[in-house]
């Protein structure tokens, strides 16, 4: 009997967390710079391992689906937030933080700091300082990210459920 394990990625709209899913979930999709804004929620699935599979829920990062974010956050065990490396995108990523950390209490919670291939993006190391949570880089539109993805997921969750090795 397989384990599911729902893990949410939250962020501003453009951070790239439908990428994120592509990316993780459909080998053969086109991964793109270009935005399409998410409507409301985004999903998908990927399995770790002969028991355990990971259902990735993205929360729509414009404003006016804020209001669902509460009720996508339940249930899971992990939250990534999802932040551009610019400076501007850094600190609203903070304030959205600080606007939900008590309900990210009890989940394991890190953060991507996507498109670190632009110019004036800010390191991880610098991002995790402002945010205040383990954080680590990505370009997400690149297809060599793919194994990386799996392993801050994997890690991730290695402490928070069984995962059979």
């Amino acid at each position: 009997m397989s384990q599911y394990v729902k893990v949410a990625l939250m962020g501003a709209g453009y951070a790239g967390k439908s990428t994120i899913i592509k990316l993780l979930t459909d080998k053969s999709a086109k991964l793109e710079a270009n935005y399409r804004p998410t409507a409301g929620m985004d999903c998908g699935t990927i399995t770790l391992d002969d028991t355990t599979k990971v259902t990735l829920v993205e929360m729509g990062g414009q404003n006016h689906f804020e209001f669902m974010w509460p009720d996508l956050l339940k249930g899971s065990t992990m939250v990534v937030i999802v932040t551009e490396s610019t400076p501007k995108a850094v600190l609203k990523t903070r304030q959205i933080l600080e606007k939900y950390r008590k309900q990210l209490d009890g989940m394991q919670v890190i953060a991507i700091a996507n498109k670190q291939d632009l110019a004036g993006s800010m390191k991880p190391e610098s991002v995790q300082d402002l945010l205040g949570i383990p954080t680590f880089g990505m370009v997400a539109i690149d297809p060599k990210q793919r194994v990386t993805g799996y392993k801050l997921i994997l890690n991730g969750l290695r402490d928070m459920v069984q995962v059979a090795a």
